[in-house]
């Protein structure tokens, strides 16, 4: 692991593009002494200091009942799927589709209802069961991936509990820069659940 010196000396040998993306896209991953490096360079080099505020609301997570609140918030929203206000939860599907030739996988996580949860996961094995097996590679991981989903119902508040605390990690800065009422987090869950597509291709 590198020293702060060593650290610091690296960023001040960096471009101002490349410090312009730490702050951005990185600084949720960095120690806090490292952020000190970062900021400190942002205002030496004089930059745009919104990077500064930036960095702040993206590396402020949320803790303890702050946390708690926020996620009992999130759970009481209205579902985005169905309009409803039914208590929400994530969920996780897994899809297989065969081509003879090859394979394309997806794994989603949505934040909905459990009524329409659960239909999403069915619809999820229902196409797997369909379309997963008409490949060599298919042939093998579509019995797998059909017993995952199942099995997964057995533990449904085991992954809501982290799809739910990773849509809070993954949008801390937003949350921060945004607020938390109503109007935000539903169009944070509208996005997640039509942007959050995890898919491979083989």
């Amino acid at each position: 692991m590198y020293s702060i010196e060593e650290i610091r000396d690296n960023y001040k040998h960096f471009p101002d593009a490349k410090i312009e993306n730490i702050a951005r896209n990185e600084s949720k991953g960095l120690r806090r002494e490292v952020l000190n490096v970062l900021k400190d360079e942002i205002t030496r080099r004089q930059l745009n200091l919104s990077l500064i505020s930036w960095v702040d609301t993206e590396t402020k997570s949320f803790e303890g009942l702050e946390r708690k609140n926020l996620i009992q918030k999130i759970q009481y929203q209205q579902c985005p799927k169905c309009l409803e206000k039914n208590k929400l939860s994530g969920f996780e599907t897994n899809t297989v589709k065969s081509f003879l030739i090859g394979v394309s996988t997806s794994r989603d996580e949505q934040i909905l209802c459990e009524s329409c949860g659960k239909t999403a996961k069915l619809n999820a094995i229902f196409i797997t069961f369909l379309a997963g097996w008409w490949s060599a590679k298919g042939f093998l991981i579509t019995p797998f991936t059909i017993v995952k989903d199942l099995l997964n119902f057995l533990f449904i508040d085991k992954i809501s509990d982290r799809i739910l605390n990773t849509f809070v990690n993954d949008l801390t800065g937003s949350f921060r820069r945004h607020g938390t009422d109503d109007r935000v987090i539903f169009r944070f869950l509208k996005w997640k659940n039509n942007s959050d597509d995890n898919s491979s291709y083989y």
